[in-house]
């Protein structure tokens, strides 16, 4: 098994992966994704650089996924904003929803909030 490593039984159920080439078999139960641990039999997969892949995880390794809707983007312009990506109209002031790509903004409980909504609403007077 190209997973587990132990030897294929005579007679047990083989995976085999056409994409992966005809020299690995996998026991059904370790036909998985690699990052989530899915179960793969019977659902798309995807190789690559020799690892398996659910449909999910392989658009993660392509394309950067917006924390704010949770969508790909396949837009060249987009945010990196608290450690994560962003499309730019989804990076937004928790209390306004004016967009914060590109300007100075401030957290609050962990939320951005833009400069104004900040004196307005969180900082001591």
């Amino acid at each position: 098994c190209y997973h587990c490593k132990l030897k294929m039984k005579e007679g047990d159920p083989a995976v085999y992966a056409e994409r992966a080439g005809y020299d690995k078999l996998w026991h059904p139960g370790c036909f998985v994704c690699c990052t989530c641990g899915e179960l793969l039999v019977d659902m798309i997969y995807f190789w690559k650089n020799g690892k398996l892949y659910c449909g999910r995880h392989y658009c993660d390794s392509e394309r950067p996924r917006c924390a704010g809707c949770d969508e790909l983007i396949f837009s060249h312009e987009y945010t990196l904003a608290e450690g994560q990506n962003w499309h730019l109209k989804h990076f937004c002031c928790f209390d306004c929803d004016c967009v914060l790509a590109g300007i100075t903004y401030l957290t609050v409980n962990d939320k951005p909030v833009c400069k104004s909504c900040y004196m307005k609403n969180h900082a001591v007077v």
